[in-house]
């Protein structure tokens, strides 16, 4: 029996004995082989890939010398072979190693081909098992059986050698092909889980449409029997982002961007919205036409919906859930809710004071504190932007439960906070509003956005005229509310309709009880509202910035008002006014204050600008550049409320200042407990170290004037002298003895 030789293409001698070959089933029609390539195939197609393993082909044949001669003509082509004789043995083969393609001949002694290829193909399907069986040429059945049994391919009787090489090639470069594509179909699959993104298959032509089960599952749909077709998936955005979303794909299509990438709100299984990065590419044709586009769907909620400094929930959450509450109390009346807005006092100042990262750390320690101090059960919290929070308290029974909440945030705000080498002491201003509804009303429901905005109104109260840290919000603040919108709109008029005034009130000098000069105080008398409180207009005025030309008008009357009692009683008069935080930091302020002296002809030593303490603290190294120059030109300078901000001792003795003003609240106070005493005591030996006079403001009882007086106290003025009067009648008091 002859065999292949170990190289054939060095030894012509057994190459030639291969030509000879002639064997049932590989001879030729001639029974000859013209060349080594007829025989073993192109040597452009070899067996194995450079750095691989050969492939293994079991070869199941009844005839031994045929099977002897079929295996060497495979290892001639690198294939590593495993020689079988009967069926049962292909199988054990199979179950035992690793098999790349069985060549499997029809006849055999136990088990038939195509018995032995239906029991190996229930083992492994065709692209993980190739066969290619032998069939007898003469009988067409055989090939049909052969398919029908789950053969891939077959063979005819007699073989021909470049035949059957090529077709077993082929088979094995389809498995290939097909594993490479299942491993990409598996990486794929993996890929989309690991991102957690859902994909989406959209052919344009058709209209079919392929969501993934995942994409189905981020929108609730998962084994839901949904099949939308074209653009019916679109119908789960939100009618707010429609429009944009349909441009954006629009504009990728028409070859506008290269991508397609847009942010969006879609409607999940629970009725609700959740935002969804969409992402796709277009696949077109050679006339540029897009014909299908594919892509992902990544769930970005959270990072839309928390606060990326506090990791709170954001105002879009909120307002969502703040919503939610209002739909399930519609279909559920007696589910009360509450809502608690809130904003930290002075803020800004510590966040100018200190720096910004000093005011972010601040805000992280506030909404550690505050959501520490809820239970989660109970109430959701949430940053609304800058210094605002904002409590959602659920299914409460009372408004009185709301009031125990803020007044527990209101004592957890009292604690000094952390900042830097510092600790600092701030309150918080809350506005509370309870859910109504009444399901027989013909008024309609309140939204969402509508509680918060009373929520904010009441806060706005609570900050301005409340002496608690909350007021609960009713009808007459959102009137109020109003009015201050009214009243923002015409104030622009108010100076050319000469509605504003000035009222003077006096400062007693208590060594003598003369008057030491008078403080001019804004009044707005409106032609409906008659005398608007400053508390409500000043605030007005600061925001829309008609402060810095209302500050001017009243500087320029003031030091008329000084010029006049100077000239009519022969001696400087001193005139103080309070200056704005929007008019200091104006560009040319100090140049209008001066113009106004020459225009009013008043000496500057006449005149004593007051500044809030909290301003002086906000940017100190500004401020005493600023008060360097007023003070080159001659003012008397004072600090306003002092003692309600944060000074610190290294800024005030290098301040230009002439006088401490003390807050009203500590003179009311004084008299509650030795310790508030102190306070006033404590000041007063401050301005004696820093070589500064006092002014204590609010004196309204003689216990007061007296306790100051005891204290040596510089200055007092309050209604027990005075209040704020006109003009004429403050001519009256200037050469009034107080004391």
């Amino acid at each position: 029996m002859s065999t292949f030789p170990s190289n054939p293409m060095n030894d012509l001698q057994a190459l030639q004995s291969v030509e000879n070959l002639a064997f049932p089933g590989i001879a030729t029609a001639n029974g000859t082989l013209d060349s080594t390539e007829s025989l073993y195939g192109s040597a452009e197609a070899p067996a194995k890939s450079r750095g691989s393993d050969p492939q293994t082909i079991l070869v199941v044949e009844g005839c031994e010398e045929t099977r002897e001669k079929l295996s060497q003509m495979l290892q001639y082509r690198q294939y590593r072979v495993l020689p079988a004789a009967t069926g049962r043995e292909a199988i054990v083969m199979v179950q035992q190693q690793h098999v790349d393609l069985v060549l499997l001949d029809v006849d055999l002694p136990d088990l038939d081909g195509f018995r032995t290829a239906r029991l190996l193909r229930q083992m492994m399907d065709l692209s993980r098992l190739p066969i290619v069986m032998v069939t007898s040429e003469s009988d067409q059945n055989e090939i049909v059986r052969a398919f029908d049994a789950g053969a891939n391919d077959h063979v005819c009787k007699p073989l021909d050698p470049a035949v059957t090489i090529a077709r077993i090639a082929t088979q094995l470069q389809l498995k290939s092909a097909l594993q490479r594509l299942r491993q990409s179909e598996e990486r794929y699959a993996l890929t989309a889980r690991g991102t957690n993104d859902g994909m989406w298959d959209w052919n344009l032509v058709t209209g079919e449409l392929y969501l993934s089960p995942r994409w189905r599952s981020m929108v609730g749909l998962d084994g839901v029997s949904w099949t939308p077709h074209g653009s019916e998936w679109m119908d789960l955005i939100h009618h707010e982002d429609r429009r944009r979303v349909q441009l954006d794909l629009e504009a990728h299509l028409c070859g506008e961007t290269d991508h397609f990438e847009t942010e969006l709100r879609m409607q999940d299984g629970h009725q609700t919205y959740r935002w969804m990065l969409c992402r796709g590419l277009a696949v077109k044709d050679s006339h540029g036409t897009a014909y299908r586009i594919a892509g992902s769907l990544t769930d970005i909620t959270e990072g839309k919906v928390a606060d990326a400094l506090t990791g709170l929930p954001n105002r879009m959450l909120f307002n969502d859930r703040v919503q939610r509450c209002v739909d399930h109390q519609a279909r559920n009346p007696q589910n009360r809710f509450a809502v608690i807005f809130m904003d930290v006092d002075d803020f800004k100042l510590v966040n100018d004071h200190f720096g910004h990262d000093a005011g972010d750390d601040f805000l992280v320690s506030i909404a550690s504190r505050l959501d520490t101090s809820l239970r989660k059960s109970d109430a959701i919290i949430a940053r609304m932007g800058g210094d605002e929070f904002a409590v959602l308290l659920e299914n409460i029974r009372h408004v009185d439960e709301a009031v125990a909440v803020a007044m527990r945030l209101h004592d957890k705000m009292r604690a000094p906070f952390p900042v830097g080498d510092r600790e600092i002491l701030t309150r918080a201003s809350m506005g509370i509003v309870v859910s109504e509804f009444d399901p027989e009303s013909s008024v309609p429901q309140a939204t969402g956005e509508e509680l918060l905005v009373r929520a904010d109104t009441a806060m706005y109260f609570a900050k301005n005229q409340s002496e608690l840290p909350y007021a609960i919000f009713n009808n007459d603040m959102l009137a109020e509310n109003m009015l201050r919108l009214e009243l923002g709109s015409q104030l622009r008029h108010s100076l050319e309709r000469d509605e504003l005034t000035l009222l003077y009130q006096p400062m007693v000098q208590m060594c003598d009880g003369t008057t030491a000069g008078f403080e001019a105080l804004l009044r707005w008398e409106h032609p409906e509202h008659g005398t608007v409180s400053p508390n409500t207009f000043i605030p007005i005025a600061e925001s829309n910035g008609l402060i810095i030309e209302i500050g001017k008008w009243v500087l320029r009357k003031a030091c008329q008002q000084a010029m006049r009692w100077q000239a009519e009683f022969g001696r400087p008069i001193m005139i103080s006014v309070n200056v704005s935080v929007r008019q200091l930091s104006s560009t040319g302020f100090v140049e209008a204050v001066t113009e106004t002296l020459e225009a009013t002809k008043l000496q500057p030593e006449c005149l004593k600008l007051e500044v809030t303490e909290s301003f002086l603290m906000q940017d100190p190294e500004s401020t005493i550049e600023l008060l360097h120059q007023l003070r080159r030109i001659g003012l008397t300078i004072g600090i306003d409320d002092f003692g309600t901000g944060y000074s610190s001792l290294s800024y005030l003795h290098r301040m230009p200042l002439d006088i401490l003003k003390v807050d009203r609240s500590f003179v009311e106070s004084m008299f509650d407990s030795e310790k508030n005493a102190s306070l006033i005591r404590s000041i007063l030996a401050l301005a004696k170290s820093l070589e500064l006079n006092v002014v204590a403001e609010g004196v309204e009882t003689l216990a007061q004037l007296q306790r100051l007086q005891d204290l040596g106290c510089h200055f007092v003025q309050g209604f027990y002298f005075s209040q704020p009067v006109k003009p004429e009648c403050a001519s009256e008091l200037i050469d009034h003895r107080w004391l």
